[in-house]
């Protein structure tokens, strides 16, 4: 539980992972050698801080993202896929990890990395389906307010002012909008014919530098491929798809591998989206007691977001959002320990392969040990590592790994802590009755949410027990809402 010491968690993690002999293995001589020290966030932390963040990378993290990395080579080679795009920012650190494995046993597999954000893809294609533009501008999410929102639409700061005196909501632009107002918001904003303006221009000033960057990216090339990123959603893989269908002039099905999805978009093809650990309708257990906000947070890049494109003599660059100093040598660290894991693994597969080891497994090739990979054992074990990391972290854990700067938004002008420090009271607000209410609009006032709740339970250190038995509850029927849902949709 939160509760347990440096020496009780790491036996926890490690008991787990004595399970499954296939992810364990690598770990065998940082037992007995010791932990690993990460270069790169030694000014970071304090040793025992430290000692957690080593932690929790290379027994928890490592295994399951190497686990995912694996399983999307053998479903991409299987299917004939010759070119995989891992999209930024969440598809880094499985690009670093893929690259490893295509170049150590030379798959037939080009790795690329595809710099990308929602807001760098979407903006440039708002023009064409304006419907669908103001349901991204206008979605929920984490303390919204009208500044995010208009950031969303791609609006100048001046462009901003003028449409929020229009609109009657001058000097309002930071005041949080409750979840059930927003669609009142939607209704003004379509109202206002200088926003629509707004929106359509900058989205079709920014569309050829997209065009241009995905076809320089060879995502109009004639190579069966597929996306990898994390999930949630899946919008990504449809806009895509749409962009690039546009500019080959056909109709292009477009596959993605996702960690997981809770829903997919509208109108799409449900066998276009493979999912590894969750998928619509289904993985209850997994949703409850997982966080795709600390996912996103902890398998992350060191560069900031993708703004837009930039036209250098034909060449085109991605312009990044910038990040702090601190926030890179984090990220890099992370990097650091998951490619020792991935090295580690990569060379117990070599010994593996044309030499006779006792009591060992014997593979000829990669494609041969991906095909005997044990992928329900592997998911069991990633759950049991998640389960705890993300849903009963230590007070260490949450104070190093909820410290990261989180932002569920396009810009990420505003971003908090992932663990947000809450009060009890705030606690006691996001519980199950009283956060439904809320949201339904049945009862006013304003919810402060936080990206980990989990965290932020553990790092308020009063009745966290209670507050984490019924932020759980609140999770089942959230997903239990959503199965419902997407069981009617399926059936209809």
């Amino acid at each position: 539980m939160w509760k347990d010491s440096k020496k009780a968690r790491f036996e926890r993690y490690l008991a787990c992972l004595k399970e499954n002999p296939d992810l364990y293995q690598p770990l065998q001589d940082l037992v007995q050698a010791g932990k690993k020290q990460s270069i790169c966030t030694a000014e970071l932390f304090d040793r025992e801080q430290q000692d957690a963040f080593e932690m929790v990378n290379t027994y928890v993290l490592a295994p399951a993202l190497n686990a995912y990395v694996l399983w999307v080579l053998k479903e991409a080679m299987a299917s004939g896929k010759k070119r995989l795009y891992f999209l930024a920012r969440d598809g880094y650190l499985m690009y670093r990890t893929a690259q490893v494995y295509c170049r150590t046993f030379q798959l037939p597999v080009e790795c690329c990395y595809l710099c990308c954000s929602r807001y760098s893809i979407r903006i440039p294609m708002f023009h064409m389906d304006m419907e669908e533009a103001m349901d991204y501008i206008c979605r929920g999410g984490i303390d919204v307010t009208m500044k995010k929102i208009l950031n969303r639409a791609g609006l100048t700061s001046r462009e901003q002012a003028e449409i929020l005196d229009q609109i009657g909501m001058k000097d309002r632009q930071d005041v949080i909008i409750p979840y059930a107002q927003i669609p009142d918001i939607r209704k003004k904003l379509e109202a206002c014919e200088s926003f629509g303006q707004s929106v359509v221009r900058h989205s079709k000033e920014a569309l050829p530098n997209l065009a241009g960057y995905l076809k320089q990216e060879g995502l109009t090339d004639d190579v069966p491929y597929a996306l990898v990123d994390s999930g949630w959603v899946g919008s990504m893989q449809k806009v895509l798809g749409r962009m690039i269908s546009s500019l080959c002039g056909k109709e292009i099905r477009l596959e993605g591998y996702y960690w997981g999805l809770y829903e997919l978009p509208e109108g799409v093809r449900a066998e276009d989206y493979h999912c590894y650990y969750f998928s619509p309708g289904s993985n209850m257990r997994e949703k409850v007691y997982f966080s795709n906000c600390l996912f996103e947070g902890v398998f992350s890049a060191p560069h900031g977001m993708t703004l837009r494109y930039r036209n250098e003599d034909g060449y085109y660059r991605p312009v990044y959002a910038d990040i702090t100093e601190e926030h890179r040598k984090f990220m890099k660290g992370i990097e650091e320990l998951i490619l020792l894991y991935t090295g580690k693994k990569a060379a117990v597969l070599q010994t593996q392969m044309g030499k006779t080891q006792t009591g060992a497994k014997e593979y000829r090739s990669l494609e041969e040990y991906l095909s005997q990979m044990d992928i329900e054992q592997n998911h069991q074990t990633t759950h049991k590592l998640l389960r705890t990391f993300m849903g009963e972290p230590t007070k260490k854990e949450a104070e190093v790994f909820g410290r990261l700067q989180f932002s569920d938004d396009v810009l990420e002008e505003s971003g908090q802590e992932i663990a947000a420090p809450l009060s009890q009271q705030e606690l006691a607000d996001n519980h199950v009755g009283n956060k439904i209410l809320t949201m339904l609009g049945i009862k006013k006032g304003h919810v402060k949410e936080s990206a980990w709740y989990e965290g932020s339970a553990v790092r308020g250190g009063r009745d966290v027990e209670k507050h984490l038995r019924r932020y759980a509850g609140y999770k089942y029927l959230l997903y239990l809402r959503k199965k419902r849902i997407w069981s009617k949709r399926k059936d209809g």
